[in-house]
C-alpha cells in the first residue's frame, strides 16, 4: 500500500468527489476493474471523497456512465504539481532555499552560554575566562576543542576542581564543581602551639598535651600564645609535641547604630510602563524612549524569540518595565526607631557568633536625641577561643 501510494505521489494524484445513489457499486467496480482508490470519506448520503491516481482517473468513465454518479477533481497533488508550482514562485523558492541554508549554517555556531554550578565564584569570572580561551558567542562549532578548553580554564581557576562542557544545538553548557576551602590540617603527628583566637578573660583552660602558659582568668589577646608544644625541662633535651587542650573565654563584642526619626519611603503607585528593543548578537535595535517617572523600580528581562529546543539563534526580545515610585515621608516614633536599631544590631550580633558561642549577657542602651535615636549594645559571650599553630 505505501508503495502505491508513494508511487501515485511522483506521478501525481486527485482528490475527488463522487456523488450517486449508488456509492458503494461504484466503490466495488473500482476496485474490481484494478483501479486503486484510497482515503475514502463519508460526505453524505450520496457522496464520497477519495484519492485516486491520475494515470487511473480516465478509466473512471466507465463506472461513473453505469452507476449513474457525476466525479468531480477538488484537487490535484503530488511531486508534478508541486513542482509546477515552485516553477511559477522562483522568488519565493529561492527566499525559502536561502533561509534553509542561513539556518544550516547558523546551527552550526554556538549563540548561547550557560555556567551552572558555580557558588561562590562570580559567573562572569568563569565566562571571561572561557571566552578568553576561545568558547564564545558567535564560534563555529567544528573549531572548539572542548578538552583543551576544560583543562586550560582549570589552570587559571584553580578554585575548581572540575569543569565540564556540553554543547546540544546551538547551546553550550558549562558545568563546574567549586573546590572546598578547608582550614588547614594539622596532624597529630606535627608539633603545634594552641592560640588565642579572639581576646578575653579565661573562664576554663584544660590542658591534655603540652604546656599551658596561662590560667583561669587570665587576660588574653588575640594570638596570645596559650599552650606551648615546645616542651622545655632542665637536664633532659627539648622536645616538640602536638598540643591537646580545651579553652573557654568570655569575650566582649560592642556595636552601635542610629535611625533617623524623619525617613523617606518609596512606594509604587501602580503605574507602569514598558520598553521594548529587539537585540541581535551585542546590538540592539528600538526606538529610545524617555522614562515618563521621575523616581522607579527598573525590571529588565531578555527573551529568545527564536529558538527550537536546543538550537538557539541569537535573536532575543528585550522589555525593560519601569514601576513609577513617589516618596512618601514618614515619621518614625521613638520606640518604632529602637526597634530598628535592635533588628540591625542583632543581624551584625549573629554574622559574629560562632556555632558554639553562648551568649551570657547581651545589654542594649539607647540615646533619644531630637531627630534620630542611637543604640549601644554590649553582648558577654562564652566560647571557644583555642586554635592550633604550626610549630616551624
Amino acid at each position: 500500500m505505501i508503495v502505491i501510494r508513494l508511487w501515485n505521489f511522483f506521478r501525481g494524484y486527485a482528490i475527488i468527489i463522487v456523488e450517486g445513489l449508488k456509492i458503494e457499486r461504484f466503490i466495488n467496480m473500482a476496485i474490481s476493474n484494478g483501479i486503486y482508490i484510497w482515503d475514502i470519506k463519508k460526505l453524505s448520503y450520496t457522496s464520497i471523497s477519495a484519492k485516486i491516481g491520475l494515470a487511473n482517473f480516465g478509466k473512471m468513465r466507465e463506472i461513473v456512465r453505469k452507476t449513474d454518479s457525476t466525479i468531480e477533481i477538488k484537487e490535484k497533488r503530488g511531486l508534478p504539481f508541486m513542482w509546477k508550482n515552485l516553477k511559477r514562485h522562483k522568488l519565493f523558492t529561492a527566499s525559502v532555499l536561502m533561509l534553509v541554508v542561513m539556518i544550516y549554517i547558523m546551527c552550526s555556531y554556538v549563540w548561547m552560554i550557560e555556567v551552572i554550578g558555580v557558588k561562590n565564584i562570580d559567573p562572569k569570572t568563569v565566562m571571561e575566562i572561557v571566552n578568553q580561551e576561545g568558547l564564545k558567542e558567535g564560534v563555529r562549532k567544528a573549531k572548539l576543542d572542548r578538552h583543551a578548553i576544560e583543562n586550560r580554564v582549570l589552570i587559571k581557576l584553580p578554585q575548581l576542581s572540575w569543569i565540564g562542557i556540553q554543547i546540544r544545538g546551538t547551546k553550550a553548557t558549562i558545568e563546574v564543581v567549586e573546590k572546598r576551602e578547608e582550614p588547614e590540617l594539622i596532624s597529630k603527628t606535627d608539633a603545634c602551639d594552641i592560640v588565642a583566637s579572639k581576646s578575653g578573660v579565661i573562664d576554663k583552660i584544660l590542658v591534655l598535651n603540652g604546656d599551658g602558659v596561662v590560667k583561669d582568668g587570665a587576660t588574653v589577646k588575640k594570638g596570645q600564645v596559650l599552650v606551648m608544644g615546645t616542651i622545655v625541662r632542665e637536664n633532659t633535651e627539648t622536645r616538640l609535641v602536638h598540643s591537646l587542650a580545651q579553652i573557654t573565654a568570655r569575650t566582649w563584642y560592642e556595636d552601635a547604630e542610629e535611625m533617623d526619626l524623619q525617613q523617606i519611603e518609596f512606594k509604587e503607585t501602580g503605574r507602569n510602563t514598558t520598553h521594548y528593543k529587539i537585540k541581535i548578537l551585542d546590538k540592539e535595535f528600538g526606538f529610545k524612549k524617555s522614562i515618563p517617572y521621575n523616581e522607579y523600580n527598573e525590571l529588565r528581562e531578555e527573551k529568545n524569540i527564536l529558538s527550537f529546543g536546543d538550537y538557539i539563534f541569537p535573536v532575543k526580545l528585550l522589555s525593560t518595565e519601569y514601576q513609577e515610585l513617589v516618596k512618601v515621608p514618614k515619621t518614625l516614633t521613638v520606640e518604632q526607631a529602637k526597634k530598628r536599631c535592635e533588628e540591625r544590631l542583632n543581624q551584625r550580633l549573629k554574622l559574629q557568633l560562632s556555632e558554639d558561642a553562648v551568649v551570657l549577657d547581651k545589654k542594649i542602651d539607647y540615646f533619644v536625641e531630637k531627630k534620630s535615636v542611637k543604640a549601644k549594645i554590649s553582648v558577654e559571650i562564652l566560647e571557644e577561643i583555642g586554635v592550633k599553630k604550626r610549630i616551624h
